[in-house]
C-alpha cells in the first residue's frame, strides 16, 4: 500500500515515547508500535482520531494528517 505512517519520526521530533503515547491515548502499545513500524494491516478511524488528539495535546502544537501519514505511489514505493 502506498500510505505509510511517519509517526516514529514525529514522536522522536516532539520527544514522546511510543509507550507514553499508548498510555495517554489509552490504546494498546502494539497498535502504536505497528503504526511506527508500518506493519498495521488496518486502523479504525476512531483509534486514529484518538492518536491524533493525544499527539496534539501532548505536543502542544497543531498537527495535520500530513504530519503523520504520507502517500507514496506504488511504483515509487519500491525505490523509497
Amino acid at each position: 500500500m502506498g500510505i505509510t505512517f511517519k509517526l516514529d519520526e514525529l514522536l522522536q521530533e516532539i520527544g514522546i515515547t511510543k509507550n507514553a503515547l499508548a498510555r495517554e491515548a489509552k490504546i494498546r502499545p502494539n497498535t502504536i508500535y505497528e503504526m511506527c513500524n508500518n506493519t498495521s494491516k488496518r486502523i479504525e478511524f476512531k483509534t486514529f482520531n484518538t492518536v491524533m488528539e493525544t499527539l496534539i495535546r501532548l505536543s502542544g502544537r497543531p498537527l495535520t494528517l500530513n504530519d503523520v501519514l504520507e502517500y507514496i505511489p506504488e511504483d515509487e514505493l519500491e525505490n523509497h
